[in-house]
């Protein structure tokens, strides 16, 4: 073999001996841009999260508060209601209180007055009683024109036997005499009875006196100036329904 031969032959040999550095490394390459591009793309995918959460919580944060403070006028408002019921409760209390005294005071005061009459009454008997009379006469102004009669009765008899009969009621101007409808004229009593009603006076008629004719085993006859007394605070629905006052011939 020549020194060419030689020569040519080791070319190839030194060719083989240097090899490319990408093709060397080639897997590592690959390998690290995956890692760069997988880095990138985790990033991006944390920051975009980590945004939305950030952006949720001040939404959540936003709406919490606002529940909060509902609550807080809802507590505001429960309270001051409570406070109320409490104030009404304890003025209820006293009121109730007071009522309950006021009541036992008033039986009291009635058995008292009870008590007393009956030593009265059992006095006068004794004393041979009160024949039948009237013991009081009241008229009171409902409207211009209609008026409301009390009429109180009184009778105390030894033998206790009850009074019975009619009355009647007139009013009178100079000559003329007018009957006051009576609700119920009749009476049946032991010891008291009050009788009331109600009437409407003419258009223009000012009688001068009311007489009291009381109508039984004797005839009694009781004769009053007319005053007004004070107005009733509680007139009636429809003054048309108080029956009006008839002229009356003696």
């Amino acid at each position: 073999m020549t020194d060419k031969s030689l020569e040519d032959a080791s070319k190839p040999m030194s060719k083989t001996a240097k090899p490319n550095f990408i093709q060397a490394h080639k897997y590592l390459v690959l390998g690290s841009l995956v890692l760069f591009v997988g880095g990138i793309a985790l990033g991006y995918s944390v920051g975009h999260r980590q945004g939305l959460t950030v952006a949720g919580y001040s939404a959540d944060a936003e709406e919490l508060m606002g529940v909060v403070q509902k609550q807080k006028e809802t507590l505001s408002s429960l309270n001051k209601s409570f406070n109320i019921a409490t104030q009404e409760r304890d003025v209820a209390v006293t009121n109730t209180s007071h009522l309950t005294h006021a009541l036992t005071e008033s039986k009291a005061d009635l058995s008292i007055a009870q008590t007393q009459n009956q030593i009265y009454r059992t006095t006068l008997k004794q004393r041979g009683g009160i024949a039948l009379t009237v013991q009081n006469l009241s008229v009171r102004p409902i409207t211009e024109d209609a008026f409301e009669y009390q009429l109180d009765l009184l009778q105390v008899s030894p033998s206790q036997r009850p009074a019975v009969g009619t009355v009647e009621l007139r009013l009178i101007r100079s000559g003329e005499t007018l009957v006051i409808p009576m609700e119920d004229n009749r009476y049946n009593f032991e010891n008291f009875e009050r009788l009331t009603g109600r009437w409407t006076m003419p258009k223009g008629f000012v009688p001068q006196f009311i007489e009291v004719r009381v109508n039984g085993g004797l005839t009694e006859i009781k004769r009053f100036n007319w005053l007004r007394g004070q107005p009733i605070s509680t007139p009636p629905a429809f003054v048309s329904d108080v029956p009006q006052a008839e002229a009356k011939t003696q």
